[in-house]
């Protein structure tokens, strides 16, 4: 991907708990064990001890706690993590989670200082799960939630949301649910969408929301009925004003919000350049064709011995 973002990915099969942790070593908190097999201790430990506070956050913002402890798998080498995710999941994904309460991380190559992050967004995927059991619940609130309680917003997310608002690529909710299945569609921008969406939604209806859907599913109605219950909106009246909200709010009359003064003269000169630039290359390249064309027009008559 072009964009340096972390992105997940969740499975729903289950694994023997016996080949996910055979053979492993681990250390134990109060909701989670670490194994870490092939790795070094202390690096479990650190999992371990975000893991919990992370969990704790959690579960206090979506209303629901774990009765069962979950496992972290901690890979050591891309072999290990294809194995025990059977090959199923795009190459960018940093974890997955296992509806089996368990979380199979990657090696890592690069992004160790990001477990944290990696780590909160797992947990809150399991969390969700788990209270709504079997349940449907879109890929947009599931991502959403969990990009919301582990990530942060930069002025560099800031700035692809407004490249695709002027482009005109906004995704749409199916188009979320189908994220993993086309390899046409954005998956950052999936997130980031994700993301916006949940927070307009808490913005719109305050810190209980989340908890509000998740109470209303536990106690048997549909992904729909609960949120329709907690916004008054059906999910299809919501993707249109938050889209609309979106369109707004990441015009490009935003870039002065995002980078005020200097950086904006800064910004638009780039833009400027860059279009004068696109511009000469396909000058350029138009002649290049009509030299290439001559050329092979030259080579023709030579060969044929025309005048």
């Amino acid at each position: 991907m072009n964009r340096i973002k972390i992105l997940f990915f969740t499975l729903f099969f289950s694994l023997a708990p016996h080949y996910i942790c055979s053979a492993a070593d681990s250390v134990r908190g109060q909701h989670f064990e670490v194994f870490y097999d092939g790795l070094n201790k202390g690096y479990a430990e650190q999992a371990l001890k975000n893991s919990e506070n992370s969990y704790n956050i959690i579960s206090e913002a979506l209303g629901h706690s774990l009765e069962k402890n979950i496992s972290i798998i901690l890979t050591s080498s891309d072999k290990h993590f294809q194995e025990l995710t059977r090959d199923a999941i795009p190459e960018w994904s940093a974890a997955v989670t296992l509806n089996n309460n368990s979380i199979i991380v990657s090696p890592l190559a690069g992004q160790k200082s990001n477990l944290s992050l990696i780590l909160a967004h797992e947990i809150v995927h399991i969390v969700i799960n788990d209270a709504v059991r079997e349940k449907f619940v879109p890929r947009w609130f599931h991502e959403g939630c969990a990009q919301n309680l582990s990530g942060e917003w930069r002025v560099r997310d800031r700035l692809y949301m407004v490249w695709k608002v002027t482009r005109g690529k906004l995704l749409t909710f199916e188009d979320i649910q189908n994220v993993f299945s086309s390899e046409r569609i954005d998956a950052a921008l999936a997130y980031d969408q994700s993301m916006l969406a949940i927070r307009q939604f808490m913005y719109k209806n305050g810190q209980d929301a989340l908890p509000s859907v998740i109470d209303s599913m536990k106690k048997g109605n549909d992904f729909a009925t609960a949120f329709w219950e907690t916004s008054g909106l059906w999910p299809s009246e919501f993707e249109k004003d938050y889209l609309d909200i979106i369109r707004r709010k990441y015009g490009r009359r935003s870039l002065y919000s995002i980078i005020p003064g200097t950086w904006t003269l800064i910004l638009l000169i780039a833009a400027i350049v860059y279009v004068v630039k696109r511009r000469r290359n396909k000058r350029l390249m138009r002649q290049w064709e009509i030299v290439e064309a001559a050329e092979k027009i030259i080579r023709f008559e030579d060969y044929t011995g025309s005048p």
